[in-house]
C-alpha cells in the first residue's frame, strides 16, 4: 500500500510539474482574447467574452487543484467580470479591457511566484509495479481415514483448492512450519478410536496461536453437544456433520476465507481540460479504481460501449457540447439511464448546479475538491449503483448474470470484437438428465447441483469471462479473445471436473454430467448467429450421448 501511495504521489507531482510549465501558455491565450475583445463589437465581442469566461473558469478550477490558489483567485475574478457583462448585470463602462489586463498581469505574477516557491520538479521515475497474482487457497485436512481424506483432496482440486493431509492433530504444527502458510484447517474429531483424539484435535488449537490466525472448520461424524461446545470454545468457524457435499463444504470455505476483494469501480472522466482529467484519473487510480478519460465530448459513446462505467464524472463547461447537454443525451440511452452522473466543475452558483442536475445529473462536486472527498464521493455512488444493478442483472440463486443481461453482454462483446478485429467464443451448457435429479432427490438437492456448477465455472474461467444462467439447468459463457479450439479445451476440463463431484443426500451419493456446445466469432458473424450455433452444437452433444463438448462447424 505504501508503494502504491508513493507511486500515486509521484504521478501527481509530475502532473503538477507539467501544469506549471503550461500555465504561462494559458495566460498568453487569455491575453490574446482580452486584446481581441477590445477590437470587436456587438455579438462578435460577446462571443469573445464568452470564450474568455470559459478559459478563466477552467483556469480557476485547475489552479486550485494543482496547488496555485492565487492563480485560481484572480482567474475566478476574471470569470466573474465576464459573466457580469454577458448577463448585463453591469454596463460596459469602457474600463473592462483595462481591468481584465490588470487581472491577467496578477495571474502571471502569481503563477511565477508560486512556481518558484513550490520548486516544482519532475519526480524520479517510479519503480515498476509488479502484479501480485493471488495464490490458490491451501487447506490442511486432519483426517485419520486415508480413503476419505484422499476423496476430499480430489474433490477440492475440482474447485481450485489445494489440500494437504495429516492423519493426527499432533502433526499439525510441524506441517505448517515445514510446508508453509495455510488458509484454513479442516479437521475431523475421530482418529482411529483414540478416545482422547477428539479433544486433542481441538486442544492443539488452544495451545498454539493457530486458531487465532488460521480459520478452523470441523468436519466430523460426531454430533454431540460436548464436541460442538469444544469446537465453539476454540473458535471453530463452522461445524459440519458428515456426510457433507463437497460443494457445500466449498461454499463454507469460500465464505470463511473470503477477502471481499471486489472488482475495481469503473469511472469515466469527461473533461476537455486534459491536465485536470489526468489529475482526477490518477487520484482515482491511486484509490484502486479503473478509469477512462474522454477529452472530446462527442466521442463519449464510443467509450461508453466499450468501458461500461459505473459512474461518469462530467465537466460542466466544454466546447461542442456542454455537460448538461451531454448528460441529457446519455439519459436517452436506455442501457445507460441508471448510471450515476456526477458533475465535477468549478461552478459554485447553486441555481446553475441544480439546473444542471435537472437534466440528468445525480450530484455536483465543486472544484477544487480534496482528493479524499472525491474518492469517497465516487466510491459511495458507484457502490450503490453496483448493488442496485446486481439485483437487476444477476440470477438470485447463483449470482451469475441472468438471461437478459447475458444476451446484452454478448451483443456488447461482439460489437467490441468487430471494432477491434478480434475473436471470442460462446459456450452453451446444459446439465444432463437434470429432471431426474429433481424427481429423484428433490428440488433442494437440484438447487445444490446448480450452485455447484456455477461455483465451478467461476473458479475455472477468467475474471474477464462472462458467465450466465440462462434458466433452469442451462448456462452460457462468453470468452473474449479466445478461439474455438482453446474454448473447447477449457470447457472439456470443466465437464470432466463437474462429472467427478460427488453429491450426498439421505445416505446415498450420485454424480451428474453436463453437455456443452461451443461457437466462435467471427466464424459466426453476429450475436444471434453465434448464440444459435452454440445452441445447435449443444443439441448435437445431447443427441450424441451427452457428457461431451461439441465445437460448432
Amino acid at each position: 500500500m505504501a508503494a502504491d501511495a508513493t507511486a500515486m504521489e509521484e504521478k501527481l507531482a509530475l502532473l503538477r510539474a507539467q501544469y506549471a510549465i503550461k500555465i504561462g501558455e494559458r495566460i498568453d491565450e487569455l491575453d490574446e482574447a482580452i486584446v481581441q475583445s477590445a477590437e470587436t463589437e456587438g455579438e462578435a465581442r460577446r462571443g469573445v467574452l464568452s470564450n474568455l469566461r470559459d478559459m478563466s473558469h477552467k483556469l480557476a478550477g485547475s489552479g486550485a487543484t494543482f496547488g496555485f490558489p492565487e492563480v485560481s483567485l484572480h482567474a475566478r475574478t476574471m470569470e466573474q467580470e465576464c459573466v457580469a457583462i454577458l448577463e448585463e448585470r453591469i454596463t460596459d463602462d469602457g474600463q473592462l479591457t483595462q481591468r481584465l489586463q490588470g487581472l491577467s498581469s496578477k495571474l502571471r505574477e502569481a503563477s511565477q511566484t508560486q512556481q518558484a516557491d513550490t520548486n516544482v520538479q519532475s519526480p524520479r521515475p517510479a519503480a515498476p509495479h509488479l502484479h501480485d497474482t493471488s495464490r490458490m487457497k491451501v487447506l490442511v485436512i486432519m483426517e485419520y481415514d486415508d480413503e476419505q481424506a484422499d476423496q476430499v483432496v480430489r474433490e477440492m482440486e475440482h474447485f481450485g483448492l489445494e489440500a494437504r493431509i495429516i492423519d493426527h492433530p499432533a502433526k499439525l504444527i510441524g506441517d505448517v512450519k515445514q510446508n508453509g502458510p495455510v488458509n484454513v484447517i479442516v479437521t475431523g474429531l475421530d482418529f482411529g478410536g483414540d478416545p482422547r483424539a477428539a479433544s486433542k484435535a481441538l486442544e492443539v488449537f488452544r495451545e498454539t496461536e493457530a486458531h487465532r490466525t488460521i480459520p478452523v472448520v470441523v468436519h466430523t461424524y460426531l454430533d454431540d453437544i460436548e464436541s460442538r461446545l469444544d469446537a465453539v470454545r476454540v473458535g471453530a468457524k463452522a461445524y459440519l456433520v458428515k456426510p457433507v457435499d463437497m460443494a457445500d463444504l466449498v461454499d463454507v470455505l469460500d465464505h470463511i476465507t473470503e477477502r471481499h476483494e471486489d472488482e475495481p469501480f469503473r469511472v469515466l472522466i469527461v473533461d476537455d481540460d486534459e491536465s485536470l482529467a489526468r489529475y482526477t484519473e490518477h487520484v482515482l487510480q491511486g484509490a484502486g479504481m479503473d478509469t477512462e478519460v474522454v477529452t472530446s465530448p462527442l466521442t463519449l459513446f464510443e467509450v461508453l460501449d466499450d468501458f461500461s462505467p459505473e459512474l461518469i464524472l462530467l465537466d460542466l463547461y466544454m466546447p461542442e457540447c456542454d455537460g448538461q447537454e451531454l448528460a441529457a443525451i446519455v439519459r436517452q440511452r436506455e442501457e445507460y439511464a441508471g448510471i450515476p452522473i456526477v458533475f465535477l466543475s468549478g461552478e459554485s452558483n447553486k441555481d446553475k448546479q441544480l439546473s444542471a442536475m435537472e437534466l440528468g445529473g445525480d450530484d455536483f462536486l465543486t472544484k477544487p475538491i480534496r482528493a479524499s472527498h472525491l474518492i469517497t464521493s465516487v466510491r459511495i455512488r458507484a457502490s450503490r449503483f453496483r448493488k442496485l444493478r446486481s439485483f437487476m442483472v444477476r440470477d438470485s440463486m447463483t449470482g451469475l448474470f441472468n438471461h437478459t443481461t447475458s444476451k446484452q453482454l454478448l451483443e456488447n462483446e461482439v460489437a467490441r470484437a468487430t471494432r477491434a478485429n478480434g475473436i471470442l467464443s460462446v459456450a452453451a451448457m446444459d446439465i444432463d438428465h437434470f429432471k431426474n435429479v429433481n424427481d429423484t432427490y428433490g428440488h433442494a438437492v437440484g438447487d445444490r447441483v446448480i450452485k455447484a456448477l456455477a461455483r465451478l465455472l467461476r473458479q475455472r474461467l477468467r475474471s474477464a469471462d462472462i458467465i450466465g444462467r440462462m434458466g433452469g439447468e442451462e448456462f452460457a459463457a462468453i470468452l473474449p479473445d479466445t478461439g474455438v479450439q482453446e474454448a473447447g479445451r477449457v470447457f472439456d476440463e470443466v465437464r470432466q471436473a463437474f462429472s467427478e463431484i460427488v453429491f450426498h443426500t439421505d445416505g446415498t451419493t450420485f454424480s451428474v454430467t453436463l453437455s456443452c456446445g461451443v461457437a466462435a466469432f467471427p466464424d459466426h458473424g453476429n450475436a444471434t448467429a453465434l448464440s444459435d450455433a452454440a445452441d445447435k452444437a449443444l443439441y448435437e452433444a445431447k443427441n450424441g450421448g451427452r457428457n461431451q463438448v461439441i465445437l460448432a462447424d
